[in-house]
């Protein structure tokens, strides 16, 4: 998966991007279909206190044109990481689990009517037996 990174008001240090790296390479374990993760690092001056806040905006492209985003906060730049990594991970396996409903129910649908078609050609057979004993 391809992460690209962008710094706002921040300068992109080498330890922040490996722990981003770090961060979204995981996400490839409950989702094999990543295509790529867009991550916005960025200050703002609007923070508790005198402080400013530190945010992490994340947009992972899943395949199939699927956009999973995720924004998270803390005073800290690593922990607003973790927090954006945890709640895209969190997303991601939601996303999983929907796709796999909606597949194991076609999944039921076809065997129904494949079961129905089953019970269909043996009543047919049943039909001509008992034509067939009647003739005699």
């Amino acid at each position: 998966m391809k992460v690209n990174l962008i710094g706002r008001h921040v300068q992109v240090s080498s330890d922040l991007s490996e722990r981003v790296e770090d961060r979204f390479a995981k996400l490839d374990r409950f989702f094999a279909g990543i295509q790529r993760a867009e991550v916005v690092l960025a200050l703002d001056g609007h923070g508790p206190g005198t402080g400013r806040r530190c945010l992490v905006d994340a947009t992972v492209v899943l395949g199939h044109g699927a956009r999973i985003n995720c924004t998270g906060q803390a005073d800290e730049m690593e922990a607003a990481i973790d927090l954006a990594g945890i709640k895209l991970e969190k997303q991601i396996r939601r996303f999983h689990a929907k796709l796999k409903k909606r597949r194991d129910r076609t999944r039921i649908s076809i065997d129904s009517t494949n079961h129905r078609a089953e019970e269909e050609e043996t009543y047919e057979e049943i039909v001509r037996e008992m034509l067939e004993e009647g003739e005699e």
